[in-house]
């Protein structure tokens, strides 16, 4: 069982690098392709080489930090976030090869909530004016949004009535979920987004603002580092949401499996999407959409929800 487990997590991690390179590779070329221009199509076929070239000159460029910079702590932001990204993919093989692991909801929690730290310690480990100020609104904007995220998932656990994503996808239980609380799926996507330092909430990294807000000082294999777990926590983030809203039954199955990354798929595009149609947020609107309409409209979900439990 170790082995098979050892080798099951290898396999899901390299799975995720594949798919983080070829999902920049999708998301420039619908960036190119919404905003009626070329994208990369020269590197091979189609472009096809352009995420390993470009994984290529990062690792082989030489990495300079800033001179002022907490280096202890400015060399270990990158190494943190991949593995928060990969503690967090983790839930993946653990639970589909050991049934026995029944809380990966709060793993899944736990972990995110634990990625809030990564944006502020890049800022301040920096010594950076725009770093430091695309720190601060990294943690904010992540403690905000993971009080609504996570009162959305315990919504989930109460009807599915248990704390594992694997038990609603072996009943197919969130098959009619998200269709028959669509409002409550579409909140929990729009704080997807926000979590994910997505556009039109990305006042994290606001490039007219903040060059590249809290990585700006990072280079090279640093800035692949934070780049590859930024894309992984996105995709993260659009499986949790197939499986605790959009599930089907049978998952394991050939055709369950597939039809499932088909709509992680769809959930990855739309991420795009909302990146080229949407405009960004001021800062000070962000925070009040968060407080003042999207927290009291999960907590007055997560009350009726109650009330229909109890009585």
């Amino acid at each position: 069982m170790n082995s098979c487990l050892f080798f099951t997590t290898l396999l899901i991690y390299l799975g995720v690098l594949l798919s983080v390179a070829y999902f920049t590779l999708m998301e420039r070329k619908c960036l190119s392709s919404l905003g009626i221009r070329l994208g990369p199509d020269k590197i091979s076929f189609g472009g096809f080489g352009q995420p390993i070239s470009d994984g290529m000159k990062l690792f082989t460029k030489e990495f300079v930090p800033p001179s002022n910079s907490a280096k202890i702590v400015f060399f270990l932001v990158p190494c943190v976030s991949l593995l928060l990204c990969f503690l967090g993919w983790q839930i993946f093989p653990c639970s589909s090869v050991s049934p026995s692991m029944g809380n990966d909801i709060l793993f899944f929690l736990v972990v995110s909530s634990v990625n809030a730290h990564v944006a502020i310690m890049s800022g301040w480990s920096s010594s950076s004016k725009y770093a430091s100020v695309g720190g601060v609104r990294g943690f904010a904007q992540v403690i905000s949004y993971e009080i609504c995220l996570s009162i959305t998932l315990v919504a989930v656990m109460f009807f599915s009535g248990s704390m594992s994503f694997f038990v609603l996808s072996d009943s197919g239980w969130s098959a009619w979920w998200g269709f028959y609380c669509m409002p409550v799926a579409v909140l929990w996507v729009t704080i997807c987004l926000a979590e994910a330092n997505r556009a039109p909430f990305d006042l994290v990294e606001a490039e007219s603002e903040l060059v590249s807000g809290f990585n700006t000082e990072f280079s090279a294999g640093s800035f692949a580092g934070l780049f590859i777990a930024e894309y992984g926590m996105i995709l993260l983030m659009c499986l949790v949401t197939v499986w605790s809203f959009f599930q089907n039954s049978c998952v394991w199955t050939v055709l369950g499996s597939v039809w499932m990354f088909t709509k992680v798929g769809i959930f990855a595009y739309f991420f795009v999407w909302t990146r080229a149609s949407f405009p960004r947020f001021r800062y000070d609107q962000l925070m009040m959409a968060a407080w003042k309409s999207l927290l009291p409209f999960v907590l007055g979900v997560y009350c009726l929800f109650f009330f229909i439990l109890k009585f």
